[in-house]
């Protein structure tokens, strides 16, 4: 039924009100006379309806709406003229207006007395409702077409109120987790939480209640069937047309093979780790027995002298004897050193990071990197007053072993063969260590693809030394470049943290 305003309702009228009312009324204005025609018909009404006011004064309203409400608006037009009141007033009714040129449209009727409370004129309010219906339609197909992303999306996307039930469930989450729609809309959100990981929704939903998001956040949930995944979990706050936080959205994505690859690649690594150890221990194998060979050499003859000396009746000779077994042990020291280093270098063991003299590093690594070297003129250029670093020395060593056997290599052929390891500090907060040598170089093309891993410039290298100690530098926290040598050759350096930058 049409919607008529009680009486009671309205304010007093008088012909100055009503002559404003209806020239600033946006909506159609009618006035109706006690037999049901039209007496004033305002230009919203002409131009909502099409007709000039005077094609319809004197004609009974019912000609401006659609045939199948004629009857019902009649009926309800006299029941309020006779008694005041409108059959189920008070809710609203749309129903079909109906044009000059026959075309029909939504519009809102609304009853009510006209001036001076008088029931014999009657006031008409009549609403366009054409674009509102349009912005509906529009709407509903808006959100069609959401609900269809989200049905569709590959992700897993839920909603949930805040006391953390679910009340939206889209087909992803039914493939994720194993609950058909049916069955968990209503659910408490915690059924998909392991144990050990309840505690994470009360943080969560103190964060949404706040009106702050919780982005990308990696945790572990459980399937219907009690299988555990790893997820990547996004939640965000809904709120209504107020601004009030109502409940939250979920968008929750599957990581388990994505974490399963971190550790097949973590593993991987730490094989590849490894292997550049060894085949790095295998290029200095055969230096290593050569410098070895000088301190037990070394070791022989004084032993030998020693032995003679001992047997010699000269009173000087138990004196010379001593010395010499001095210096054999001196040699038995160096070779030992020297094992150490080697078994230091390759031997397989966990990341353990101490504070360490990067300069002490790098004495120590010299000898193991240039062994078996011949005819380089070498200078050792160690900044003092370093900075300590945070690392882990043998993997900072083969990074320096790689990088000096690197340099040997590239000036094998070279006239000139000089080789410059130096230390520096760096904005105070940096540590840099460089090698340069006067070798061949590295074309600009070479260097950009240099520390891919197994791009090399040796017949029978690997081509991952570079790619691992590139690696190992950047997981210190640090960069490893390669820089063009002006003079010639090439210049690797790297820069490491230092201990004041890591507490800053």
């Amino acid at each position: 039924m049409f919607h008529a305003l009680p009486r009671s309702s309205l304010p007093p009228w008088d012909d100055t009100l009503f002559e404003v009312v209806l020239a600033a009324a946006v909506n159609g204005v009618m006035a109706i006379d006690d037999r049901g025609r039209i007496s004033v018909f305002s230009g919203a009404c002409e131009s909502m309806f099409q007709y000039r006011h005077e094609e319809v004064l004197g004609h009974g309203a019912a000609m401006l709406l659609a045939a199948p409400f004629r009857e019902e608006y009649e009926a309800t037009r006299r029941l309020f003229q006779k008694t005041g009141e409108a059959k189920n007033a008070g809710t609203g009714r749309e129903l079909q207006g109906r044009r000059k040129d026959g075309s029909e449209f939504p519009i809102f009727l609304t009853i009510s007395d006209g001036p001076h409370s008088n029931r014999q004129m009657l006031l008409v309010v009549v609403q366009d409702l054409t674009d509102l219906n349009h912005d509906r339609a529009i709407h509903a197909e808006q959100r069609a077409f959401l609900a269809a992303i989200v049905d569709s999306a590959n992700d897993a996307i839920l909603s949930k109120t805040l006391d953390g039930k679910i009340t939206s469930w889209n087909r992803a989450a039914e493939t994720l987790f194993g609950y058909s729609t049916a069955e968990i809309i209503g659910a408490p959100i915690t059924r998909l939480f392991p144990e050990d990981r309840i505690g994470e929704e009360a943080d969560i939903m103190n964060r949404i209640r706040a009106g702050v998001a919780t982005e990308h956040y990696e945790t572990v949930r459980l399937r219907k069937d009690g299988k555990p995944i790893d997820v990547s979990v996004t939640v965000s706050p809904i709120r209504d047309s107020a601004g009030t936080v109502i409940g939250a959205s979920k968008t929750v994505r599957d990581i388990t093979e994505r974490k399963l690859a971190e550790a097949r690649l973590q593993t991987l690594s730490a094989e590849l780790f490894q292997v550049a150890r060894v085949t790095e221990m295998g290029l200095v194998s055969a230096a290593i027995a050569h410098e070895l060979n000088q301190p037990l050499t070394a070791i022989l003859n004084y032993t030998n002298v020693a032995k003679h000396l001992i047997a010699s009746p000269d009173p000087a000779a138990k004196t010379k004897a001593s010395e010499a077994v001095d210096k054999a042990r001196e040699q038995a020291q160096r070779a030992g050193q020297i094992i150490q280093r080697l078994r230091n270098f390759v031997e397989k063991r966990d990341s353990t990071r101490t504070l360490e003299d990067i300069n002490a590093v790098t004495e120590d690594a010299l000898p193991l990197g240039l062994t078996g070297a011949r005819a380089i003129k070498t200078t050792l250029a160690l900044a003092p007053n370093l900075q300590p670093v945070l690392i882990d020395k043998v993997q900072i060593q083969q990074v320096l072993v790689n990088l000096l056997r690197n340099a040997v290599d590239a000036m094998a052929q070279s006239q000139q063969r000089e080789l410059t390891v130096a230390t520096a500090p760096v904005n105070g907060a940096w540590v840099q260590v460089s090698v340069t040598d006067t070798g061949c170089g590295v074309s600009l093309e070479l260097a950009e693809r240099l520390f891919r891993p197994f791009v090399t410039t040796k017949a029978g290298g690997m081509g991952i030394g570079l790619a691992i100690s590139r690696s190992i530098i950047e997981a210190h926290g640090g960069r490893l470049s390669l820089v063009p040598n002006p003079s010639g050759g090439t210049v690797f350096q790297f820069t490491l943290p230092a201990t004041k930058c890591m507490v800053d």
